[in-house]
C-alpha cells in the first residue's frame, strides 16, 4: 500500500468493538491507534485478575449464529484454551427454579396451579380483547408486556424484575430495555415445547443464548480482548492505556485533530484521517470542535447509561445452587454467578466465588456504597435463601462499572436519531460498539459490526 493511500485511524476505547476495528484496519496496512482511558483494554469484555481470583464483569460466554465470526474468534485461541460451556441459567421466583428465559412450559407447569390458572386465562383475554380492540402503541415496555404474555404474568415477574433492575417504573421504559422484546411471547415459547427448529437468521437474545453451542475460555471471557489486543500489538498497532482525550477538532480536508493526554501527563496531538469512536456518546458530544449545535448537546445529555457493581464474594469450593447463574427478584441484587461453573481455574484450588450483580445510577447511594455496606446490604437474602451463611465467607471485593448498560428510556429513540444524523454528516467518524452506538451487544455482534465496517471502507472509503 502507498504512503498516500493508508489512513490514520485513531479508535476511542480499547473494548471488543476498538481491538476488533484495530485488527481489521491493521490488517489493511492503515495505522491505527487505540486510545483507552481505563489502566486495562478489554472494556466490558475484560476479565481481572485480582491475587489469584479471575474476575469477569459478570457472566459472559462465547456464542455466535455468524460462523464466520466464531471461526475467528475460536481462531484466536490453542486447541486447549477453549471449553464448550453448557448454559444453565435459571430464574429463582417465590422459591421455585424456573427456565430463564422464562417459558410458557414453566408458567403452565412449575409456577403452582394458581399462577398457571391466573397467567393462562389473562393472556387468553389478551388475545380476545386484540381481536376487538384497537391496541395502544406497543412503544412502552409495559404494553408490549401485557399484549405478549397478559396482565398478570406482568404484574407478578416482569414489571418487578424490570423495576428492580433500572430503578425507574417501567411505564417510563422502551420496549429495547429487554433485547428479547421483538422476538419472545407467551405464544413463541409454547411452542418451544414441541418445535425445536429456528431460523438463525431471526434469533432473539434468548433463542441464541438457549439454542447455539457456547464456549468459554478457560482463563475467563477476556482472554478473548486479551488476544485481540496481543495481535493487535504485534502487527503494528498502539495503544495509549490511562489517557484523556479531551478535545476531537474537525479539519476542513475532513480529517481530525485529536488531542489527548497520557498516562505520563504528556499532552498531545495526532491526525485522523478516521476516528471510531466506542466512548459514551454526551462525552463525545462534549469534546467536538467546533462545538455540536445546541439541539444535538441537549439529546446527547438525554441518553444516560446504568451502571453496575459486581460484588464477588469468596467461599469454600462447593455448588451454592445447580446452575451456572441466577436472576433473582426483590432482591439487592439481579443476578448472580456461581464462578466455579464457568470453570474451576477462575479460583484457587478448594474455593469458590459467587458474583451479584447490582446495577445502580452513578453517584448514587448505591454506587458510593463501600464493599462492606453492599456485602451487608447483600448477605441477608443469600441466608434466607440457603445458599451461603455468613460464617463461611472468606472475602469479598467488587468491581464497579459506570456505563455498563444503554438506558433505553421511553423516547431515547428520538435523541438517538438525532445524535447518528449529526455524525453521519461526518463520513470520516462513526459511533460503534455497546457504549458508542447506545446499543445492546454482544462480543460476537460487536466484532460483525467492525467487519461491516471494514467492508464498507473498502468499498467507498467511508466507516
Amino acid at each position: 500500500m502507498g504512503e498516500n493511500s493508508k489512513k490514520q485511524v485513531i479508535i476511542l476505547g480499547a473494548g471488543a468493538t476498538g481491538l476488533s476495528a484495530g485488527l481489521r484496519f491493521i490488517d489493511r496496512g492503515h495505522d491505527a491507534i487505540i486510545l483507552e482511558k481505563a489502566e486495562h483494554p478489554g472494556g466490558l469484555a475484560k476479565t481481572i485478575t485480582r491475587g489469584e481470583y479471575r474476575l469477569d464483569i459478570g457472566p459472559h460466554h462465547l456464542f455466535s449464529q455468524n460462523e464466520e465470526i466464531l471461526k475467528e474468534i475460536i481462531g484466536l485461541f490453542k486447541e486447549d484454551e477453549l471449553a464448550i460451556f453448557n448454559r444453565d441459567a435459571r430464574l429463582y421466583f417465590h422459591d421455585r427454579y424456573l427456565d430463564y428465559p422464562l417459558t410458557a412450559q414453566n408458567v403452565l407447569f412449575h409456577m403452582g396451579f394458581k399462577n398457571a390458572f391466573l397467567c393462562s386465562t389473562s393472556y387468553i383475554w389478551t388475545v380476545v380483547k386484540r381481536l376487538f380492540v384497537t391496541q395502544k402503541n406497543e412503544e412502552t415496555f409495559t404494553t408490549w408486556i401485557q399484549n405478549n404474555f397478559g396482565n398478570y404474568l406482568y404484574k407478578i415477574f416482569f414489571k418487578p424484575y424490570t423495576e428492580q433492575f433500572w430503578g425507574i417504573p417501567c411505564e417510563e421504559l422502551s420496549i429495547d430495555c429487554i433485547p428479547l422484546a421483538s422476538k419472545m411471547s407467551f405464544m413463541k415459547t409454547l411452542k418451544l415445547l414441541f418445535v425445536k427448529k429456528f431460523n438463525k437468521e431471526s434469533l432473539s437474545v434468548g433463542e441464541r443464548d438457549t439454542t447455539l453451542t457456547l464456549y468459554y475460555p478457560k482463563k475467563g471471557v477476556g482472554e478473548i480482548v486479551k488476544k485481540m489486543h496481543d495481535s493487535f500489538l504485534a502487527k503494528g498497532g498502539k495503544i495509549e492505556l490511562s489517557c484523556n482525550v479531551s478535545n476531537i477538532a474537525r479539519v476542513d480536508d475532513g480529517s481530525f485533530m485529536v488531542y489527548y493526554q497520557t498516562e505520563k501527563k504528556e499532552n498531545i496531538e495526532a491526525r485522523a484521517t478516521h476516528i471510531i469512536s466506542t466512548i459514551p456518546i454526551p462525552y463525545l458530544v462534549e469534546i467536538m470542535t467546533p462545538a455540536a449545535p445546541s439541539i444535538i448537546i441537549e439529546s446527547a445529555k438525554k441518553l444516560e447509561y446504568l451502571s453496575t457493581i459486581v460484588l464477588y464474594i469468596v467461599i469454600p469450593d462447593r455448588d451454592v445452587f445447580d446452575c451456572a447463574y441466577l436472576y433473582l427478584v426483590d432482591r439487592p441484587y439481579n443476578r448472580v454467578s456461581n464462578v466455579n461453573r464457568f470453570h474451576p481455574d477462575l479460583c484457587p484450588e478448594n474455593e469458590n466465588m459467587l458474583a451479584l450483580e447490582i446495577t445502580c445510577h452513578f453517584n448514587d447511594n448505591t454506587w458510593n456504597s463501600s464493599d462492606e455496606e453492599l456485602f451487608e446490604l447483600c448477605i441477608p437474602d443469600l441466608e434466607a435463601d440457603e445458599f451461603i451463611t455468613e460464617s463461611e465467607v472468606k472475602q469479598y471485593f467488587s468491581i464497579r462499572v459506570k456505563s455498563a448498560y444503554p438506558f433505553y428510556k421511553l423516547g431515547y429513540r428520538q435523541h438517538l436519531g438525532e445524535i447518528r444524523e449529526y455524525f453521519e454528516r461526518m463520513p470520516n467518524l462513526v459511533i460503534a460498539g455497546r457504549t458508542g452506538a447506545f446499543k445492546y451487544m454482544d462480543i460476537d455482534q460487536c466484532m460483525e459490526d467492525t467487519a461491516e465496517m471494514a467492508n464498507r471502507f473498502d468499498k467507498d472509503g467511508t466507516i
